[in-house]
């Protein structure tokens, strides 16, 4: 989730700056009536972009929260089909009141995440 709020706060910094240049380019071309409607044009622009951003954003999340279900899935499976539960608690007897998982076994001391 840190990733999440860099981008965000990058995404923030970017739109000041970009206000700011949009705001310095408008006024050193002289102002008038045309500008005023031309800034909103480009206003109206910039919002679309940033409600895309967001929408685009939202299903990159998606889909990485997928896919970080889906490697958990195939790891979890994998462990079912593929490890020893007697060695398993052998080595770990800490839990073995507990059913096995991942958690466990990729704990220090048995207790998981």
């Amino acid at each position: 989730m840190d990733m999440v709020w860099t981008g965000i706060i990058a995404l923030i910094i970017g739109l000041v700056l970009g206000a700011v240049g949009a705001w310095i380019w408008l006024r050193q071309r002289g102002g008038g009536e045309g500008s005023v409607a031309e800034l909103k044009k480009e206003n109206e622009r910039f919002r679309e972009e940033v409600n895309e951003h967001f929408v685009q954003t939202a299903e990159l999340i998606n889909q990485l929260t997928d896919s970080y279900k889906a490697v958990f899935d195939h790891l979890s499976e994998g462990a079912d089909k593929l490890v020893d539960q007697d060695a398993v608690r052998e080595r770990m007897p800490r839990v073995s009141d507990r059913e096995v998982r991942l958690k466990h076994i990729g704990s220090r001391d048995g207790e998981g995440a």
